[in-house]
This record gives structure tokens, sequence and C-alpha cells, in this order.
């Protein structure tokens, strides 16, 4: 399966440009993409507070969530990475098959994924239905077990640019391939001890490598 944003084109622009409009809410100084790398979180107020070094009282948590959000809904939708729709056809020629899990919105979510004309390419696209969470581990078994009853026993592999990617996967017993070319900086990625792949098409191979071998 996939996290969501390291398939985009300038998310890290833009991830960079809606963490300064949180922190701008919040009276301090804009930072540069490699601080936001470095600092990288599931959520607004949790990067921003990384980067002050300080915890956020609930009123500024609301304040750099709303200010993120409100960033990214006047922005046009991300198109992916040149060659992504390429690869993922011909991983699923080869046999595979692919899911999205993301932390983003659901409704926005699936309707991304839409209007971008790929949405058959995935056998299940989950977003969040609730409160904003800093973790993936409770959202992807639940994604899974609900994949499950379509592709069995077949290994699964997560493809993911985040530290939170990485740990999901381990606490469910699954597969991570960390990608570098995403929103957490690679050096912190590689820290974690697990094989980091450069590109999504040695992210692919990775995976599939690992479920031929499983």
């Amino acid at each position: 399966m996939w996290g969501w944003r390291g398939t985009l084109a300038d998310d890290v622009e833009r991830q960079v440009g809606a963490v300064n409009a949180a922190l701008a809410s919040l009276g301090a100084q804009p930072v540069d993409s490699d601080t936001v790398r470095h600092h990288f979180a599931t959520s607004a107020p949790a990067m921003c507070a990384g980067i002050l070094g300080r915890a956020l009282t609930d009123r500024e948590r609301t304040r750099a969530s709303v200010a993120f959000e409100t960033y990214h809904s006047r922005r046009p939708p991300a198109d992916l990475l040149p060659g992504t729709e390429d690869l993922l056809n011909r991983l699923i020629r080869s046999g595979c098959s692919h899911s999205v899990l993301s932390l983003s919105a659901h409704n926005g979510l699936t309707r991304h994924i839409s209007d971008l004309g790929i949405g058959s390419l995935f056998l299940r696209v989950d977003g969040r239905t609730g409160p904003s969470s800093r973790s993936k581990k409770q959202s992807l078994s639940r994604h899974l077990s609900t994949l499950r009853q379509t592709t069995g026993d077949r290994p699964t592999v997560l493809i993911g640019d985040a530290v939170d990617d990485v740990r999901a996967a381990l606490a469910n017993q699954i597969h991570p391939v960390p990608y570098a070319g995403g929103l957490t900086h690679p050096d912190i990625l590689r820290s974690i001890g697990v094989p980091v792949a450069e590109t999504l098409a040695e992210a692919a191979a990775l995976a599939v490598e690992y479920a031929h071998t499983a």
C-alpha cells in the first residue's frame, strides 16, 4: 500500500508553505524546507511544537491547524509525480495490487484521487474520518483488516515517507519501505535501520522483492 503524499509533485514545497502559515498564526518566523523535513510529524501542531521547541496550548493547536488547512484549501490539488501512474499500472500487470492509507481527510483524499483519474488502480482508499491522529497505527490495523477480505494472506508492504509509516507498519507486522523523496528528512529515515528507497521506482522494486521472498 502507499502513503499518498509521497506520490505527489511539489508536496515538500506545499508542506513548507502550510507549516509557515501555521507558524505565522502563532507569531513565529518562517522556516526553510530542511527544518520542516527534520521536524515532520503527522499534524501541524506537532510540527510547530517541534520547530518551536515547546508544547502548544489548546488555543495555539487549534490556530495552527486552521491556518495549515486553510493554506492547503487555497492551493490547487497536486499532480502525481511524473511516471507514478505508469509505475502503478506496471505493478498491476505484474500481479501486484495497491491501496492507499492517509491521515488526510477521507472525502478530500478520495476526491483528489478520483480527479486524477486513478481511482480504479486501488483496491481501497482510506483517509481520516475523525479527529486528527498522531499515528497511523490504529487506522492501518482497520485498513488491513478490511483489505485482507480481498487479498487474503498475500504479503503486504507499506511504502511511506514518514517515520510514523514505518512504526505503524512494524506494529501491524507488515514490511515497511521508507521513501526518501517525501516530507521526512532522509537522514531521519535512515536512522530507523530499515533500507530506504531514493525513488518511487526503487521503493516499488524493494516491495516486490520482499513480496517474492516472504
